[in-house]
């Protein structure tokens, strides 16, 4: 009897002891406290830093803004269902003609490290540093894909120091797209350029965001602190730490998550899957946010006029083509495309989790979309060996010919090397063979595509979502590095369409030049896709972004924590 006592009293103490103890244990460790992210610092684990430096005017494309994002703001937020809303610009209203816009600042908004409110000034010399080709101070000349759109505003009239006039030298409807978080003008302190020169904003970079940089290792991260104060904007954010490393080799990443050492990754859809049964989550940007493609090397039809400028950038198209080039011929470039199948690629890569695409730069919804496009291109484009086969004779290739393509991971695009690999896979089933050559992109690459050496190269991007304009300046008309497909006919339409000012007459013009690249085969267009991050469901709540913004993944200071005892599914 007095043994039996003994249990029954030991277990009465485990029940009654038991939801104490938890409830101590939970309360003593932080961690566990409802109401509070779990670790001080998160770990987000990216592909490649693209650029390793902070200076955006410096060979910078909006791949480079990620590490921008946290601690830098923007005049326009393209905020995270893809609409352009005020953020350091209260409003912005077009002028007459649409050559000019009329911009409000906010007010009260303080730069880090103690240097003041941001002003028009800071507009005025944020403007500066991309356009005028002599800057005081500046060390290196701007050269940028968006740098053409970026200085259609030709002058920056200050109204008073919260209100500013941009005068356009062109018809600027998409001032609101480059001067917002999808394109490179975060705004930089005057103050901070005046007292310590341009390598201050390497070693201290004084934005107006919630986070402020701390330190970089080259190569291997780049880590952020919480603002000592709270944001005008955003409050207290959640994190005390943001760090963003950078680990090339996917099955690196895919275990840094497991072992904890990273938060949130980016990895193929195959191990995406496997990190979601095993109780991660998945979290897609809220909008389409890049197009995968294949593009041509070589396709530089375009000729130079040093009188107006056309296609002199990067030493001119003089002597560029090479003729001989098989894919300069549109039957070839029909035949490469009608060797794909993008059915097969949709399921094995991108477990259908994307939309066919048809027209570089163009997407549902913008403007010059055409929606014959959709019915065309099974004809056009869809997948057809014999065909293929057949045009490549045509063009004088019955036993195909040989070709390369390069190889190279890429920042929200974990699937672009297996795209590479299958879509020569194809290309070699109807004749074409393609040797692939792994390569840097920074490094090897993208100096290539500068200076318009890529003949006979194939090259897979991933172009992310923007207004339709800035992929034309960028990819077809000699503005950018890409170079992608090159005619005095779409420089033509492209120059028109700058001095257009009718909305209706715009979109019929974007809507001329679209056919006039899907009638081309200017690439092998492949998918639009939205961007897939995985997260520790114990650590990360949620993370609303557009995915075009902030080099396709912005937003870092909208990355909610889980601040509950359990997983936040």
């Amino acid at each position: 009897m007095e043994r039996k006592h003994v249990r029954k009293v030991g277990a009465l103490r485990y029940v009654v002891l038991l939801p104490i103890l938890l409830l101590v244990a939970a309360t003593t460790a932080g961690a566990q406290t409802p109401g509070k992210a779990k670790v001080d610092r998160l770990v987000m684990g990216l592909i490649t830093p693209y650029l390793d430096y902070v200076r955006p005017w410096i060979n910078g494309t909006a791949d480079h803004n990620i590490q921008h994002d946290p601690m830098h703001e923007w005049l326009i937020e393209v905020d995270p269902s893809g609409q352009y809303k005020p953020w350091l610009a209260d409003s912005w209203t077009q002028g007459p003609n649409a050559r000019s816009w009329r911009v409000k600042l906010h007010r009260g908004v303080q730069f880090h490290h103690g240097y003041g409110e941001f002003t028009a000034q800071d507009v005025v010399h944020t403007h500066a540093l991309w356009c005028e080709p002599n800057y005081p101070g500046r060390k290196d000349p701007p050269v940028a894909g968006y740098r053409a759109g970026i200085c259609q505003v030709q002058k920056i009239e200050v109204v008073n120091p919260h209100e500013i006039t941009m005068h356009c030298k062109v018809v600027c409807l998409d001032m609101p797209f480059y001067y917002s978080s999808a394109s490179n003008v975060m705004i930089f302190s005057k103050k901070q350029w005046d007292a310590e020169g341009e390598m201050g904003y390497e070693k201290r970079p004084a934005g107006t965001g919630p986070y402020i940089f701390k330190e970089r290792q080259l190569g291997r991260y780049v880590l952020y602190e919480r603002a000592p104060t709270p944001h005008w904007k955003h409050g207290v954010v959640d994190w005390k730490e943001i760090k963003m490393s950078w680990t090339l080799e996917e099955p690196t990443r895919f275990a840094q998550l497991i072992t904890g050492e990273t938060h949130l990754t980016e990895v193929n859809k195959d191990l995406t899957d496997e990190l979601v049964a095993k109780g991660y989550k998945l979290i897609r940007s809220r909008d389409t946010a890049q197009q995968m493609q294949i593009n041509f090397g070589g396709l530089y039809f375009g000729t130079e006029d040093k009188a107006t400028g056309r296609y002199t950038e990067y030493g001119g198209t003089t002597g560029k083509l090479d003729p001989k080039l098989p894919w300069t011929n549109v039957k070839v470039r029909q035949a490469m495309n009608k060797a794909i199948n993008r059915k097969e690629l949709l399921r094995a890569l991108y477990k259908n989790r994307a939309s066919p695409m048809y027209v570089h730069g163009f997407y549902p919804g913008l403007e010059g979309w055409d929606p014959s496009w959709e019915k065309r291109f099974p004809e056009m484009y869809g997948y057809d060996p014999a065909a293929a086969k057949r045009l490549l004779a045509e063009a004088g290739y019955p036993n195909g010919f040989k070709a390369k393509a390069w190889l190279y991971p890429f920042a929200g695009a974990p699937e672009m090397i297996g795209v590479m690999e299958a879509v020569a896979g194809q290309l070699r089933e109807v004749g074409i063979d393609i040797s692939l050559e792994e390569a840097d992109w920074v490094a090897a690459v993208r100096p290539k595509l500068q200076k318009r050496e890529a003949h006979g190269y194939l090259w897979a991007v991933p172009p992310s979502k923007k207004a339709v304009e800035p992929q034309l300046a960028v990819f077809n008309v000699g503005k950018g590095i890409g170079h992608i497909f090159q005619t005095d006919e779409i420089y033509k339409m492209w120059e028109d369409l700058l001095q257009i000012t009718d909305l209706k007459a715009r979109d019929a013009q974007l809507r001329k030049i679209g056919n006039y690249k899907f009638e081309n085969f200017e690439t092998i267009p492949l998918f639009d896709v939205y961007i897939e991050v995985v997260v520790d469901p114990k650590i990360v709540a949620d993370w609303p972004f557009s995915g075009w913004d902030g080099g396709d993944i912005g937003h870092t200071w909208l990355i909610k924590a889980c601040k509950d005892p359990k997983p936040c599914k």
